[in-house]
């Protein structure tokens, strides 16, 4: 049996409108309803057509309510999350794979499923290859796969080419490229011999033999710039690139000036340290007590006549004059004790003869010239004034 196309008119009138005034839109998008066709006997239903045109009919989307549209939305988020979960810890498996573990030289390399490992190689001894020659250690060296340097030792008495030292030592335990360095005896030169011959052909003579110099000069007889001595010998057998040592004549120094001393003594001190000066000669001084007055020369050293060269000194004692000396005080005494202690003071000593009436003071010094305790001249004449009775 067939469905009506419309769901059965309601029984109550106003049902028909209550659609109508739930919807909010404008009166041209309103739909009118259609009034539900007569049955007929047969079962066929009779759609009665408008004559007048009708405009466009839109259509409105279905009210979902909100159970539904939570609905959706849980699964898209299922559809999105899901997928992207399982391609993370696809991703962290193969990282955690292929990281390789520290307490094993083995690497595994993780590739579509399928475990790849490689086994680094093992460490191998180091022989002993000192004696043997440089050729003969590269070859034995060549199965380690290690690099190879090769240095010289200047300072090798072993025969040409041969290693004399190596590092790392034998016995060391080493990995590929690992740098193995060779000391090796390298060739000997013989020393030509270059005494006698100016310095700039010495040299070119050992430069030309691979030699290096180092050039001394020396004082000599011989002339300047001549090879006097070279170290080493002539005919040595030394390293390439070895120095040899050239000791060449120094130029003669010119012979030396012959200065005369001059007489000095009695001069002014100023006079006689320009007389030195022209000369060439230095001058040292040094102050001296002399009864020569002051800023005399007194003394001079060397003595007149002797034979000095340019640069040379001359010691000059100029005078500061006679020393200064306290008078004693003698008043009072006897005329013979004044007397002794004046002239033991380094004074000279004058008398002067004064009258008295009282025998007591007969033979006394009643006065002096200087007075006592005054500081005079070493030498100078003191005046003594003594009482004579009768």
């Amino acid at each position: 049996m067939a469905q009506p196309p419309y769901p059965p008119e309601p029984d109550d009138p106003d049902d028909a409108t209550i659609a109508d005034e739930e919807w909010p839109v404008a009166e041209q998008y309103r739909v009118q309803p259609r009034s539900r066709p007569p049955e007929e006997d047969d079962g066929t239903i009779v759609i009665h057509q408008d004559t007048a045109p009708q405009g466009p009919v839109r259509r409105f989307p279905p009210d979902l309510g909100p159970g539904l549209l939570l609905a959706l939305l849980g699964i898209l988020l299922i559809v999105v999350l899901v997928p992207a979960g399982i391609w993370l810890a696809g991703r962290d498996d193969d990282e955690s794979d292929a990281a390789p573990t520290t307490s094993s030289l083995d690497t595994t390399t993780q590739s579509t499923g399928t475990q790849t490992t490689t086994t680094a190689p093992p460490p191998r001894t180091v022989p002993e290859l000192t004696g043997l020659t440089f050729e003969e250690a590269r070859a034995l060296l060549q199965p380690t796969n290690v690099s190879v340097v090769r240095v010289f030792s200047l300072e090798s008495d072993a025969p040409v080419g041969e290693v004399v030292e190596q590092s790392p030592a034998s016995g060391a335990r080493i990995l590929p490229d690992t740098v193995v360095v060779l000391t090796v005896a390298p060739e000997r030169v013989t020393v030509p011999s270059v005494e006698g011959l100016q310095r700039s052909e010495a040299v070119s003579i050992l430069r030309q033999a691979g030699l290096g110099a180092r050039v001394r000069s020396v004082s000599s007889t011989e002339r300047e710039g001549t090879v006097v001595s070279q170290s080493p010998e002539p005919d040595e057998e030394v390293a390439p690139r070895a120095v040899v040592v050239l000791e060449v004549a120094r130029p003669k120094p010119p012979p030396p000036v012959t200065i005369v001393v001059p007489r000095l003594v009695g001069l002014e001190a100023a006079e006689a340290r320009d007389q030195l000066r022209q000369l060439g000669l230095r001058v040292t001084q040094r102050p001296a007590e002399s009864e020569q007055p002051k800023g005399t020369v007194v003394r001079q050293s060397p003595g007149p006549g002797t034979k000095l060269q340019e640069g040379q000194a001359v010691l000059l004692a100029i005078s500061t004059g006679p020393a200064r000396v306290s008078v004693p005080d003698v008043v009072g005494l006897d005329e013979e004790s004044a007397r002794e202690q004046l002239e033991s003071a380094g004074f000279a000593v004058q008398i002067v003869d004064e009258p008295t009436e009282t025998v007591e003071e007969d033979g006394i010094v009643v006065g002096q010239e200087p007075a006592g305790g005054s500081s005079t001249p070493k030498g100078s004449i003191v005046s003594i004034t003594v009482s004579r009775f009768g």
